[in-house]
């Protein structure tokens, strides 16, 4: 059973890579971006839930990380692309709450986990994860703020396009990351760890200062956005 599920998350990984890749170079909007972008999401949602299959039949933090890590960002990459299209006020609700919930505990477990680590073998080391942790935590937690902001769930805000790009662009760094990961062997294996989302970031900041300009949005401020310009 382990050898079929980790077979299908690798085929999953592979179509992940592939689709996210035409949907990042696609026009944003068209056919061929939706297409890509859907068959994306659910090869993401494969990789995601066979990562954690994975993880329970044999203990893998990193894994179970990279699993729930991806989970998230994809759910919430897709959701916000939901509130991008709203046409009326939205309150959240549990399926809005749940998955930040889950992304908050699980934050704090990934930054907790190699602190222990440290703690009891006495040797010190990159806590990758706790890296990772940090991001999630910092994510989950800015969603849970935007929840109880109601101006930010009424049509025509158009900062959740920006939202959409982050998330979605963040779990194709995690594909990445799982890929090279298991195929990459240095003598600094941290640095396959950070390296693709250190090189992710700057590009999705990038393409979010391109796409802000496009909208003829305001800088962002605390609070996530509370830009309500009408959509066009």
């Amino acid at each position: 059973m382990y050898k079929a599920i980790l077979l299908f998350h690798i085929l999953a990984g592979t179509v992940a890579l592939g689709s996210g890749l035409l949907a990042i170079f696609a026009a944003k909007g068209r056919k061929n971006h939706n297409r890509s972008g859907r068959t994306y999401e659910l090869s993401m949602y494969a990789v995601a839930l066979s990562a954690l299959l994975l993880s329970s039949l044999k203990f893998n933090p990193s894994l179970l990380a990279i699993g729930v890590f991806a989970l998230y960002l994809t759910y919430t990459g897709k959701r916000a692309l939901f509130y991008f299209r709203l046409r009326e006020t939205y309150t959240p609700g549990l399926q809005d709450k749940l998955p930040s919930l889950a992304g908050l505990l699980t934050g704090l477990l990934m930054i907790g986990f190699p602190i222990a680590q440290i703690l009891i073998s006495g040797k010190l080391f990159v806590p990758v994860l706790a890296v990772f942790g940090l991001v999630l935590l910092g994510s989950s937690a800015g969603d849970l703020i935007s929840f109880r902001k109601p101006d930010l769930f009424r049509p025509g805000n158009k900062a959740w396009l920006l939202k959409h790009i982050g998330m979605m662009g963040g779990a194709y760094i995690s594909t990445v990351t799982g890929f090279l990961v298991n195929n990459v062997q240095i003598g600094q294996q941290w640095l396959i760890w950070i390296g693709p989302t250190l090189i992710g970031t700057v590009l999705i900041a990038r393409s979010t200062m391109q796409w802000r300009q496009k909208l003829q949005l305001t800088p962002p401020k605390p609070g996530f956005a509370k830009e309500k310009a009408t959509v066009v």
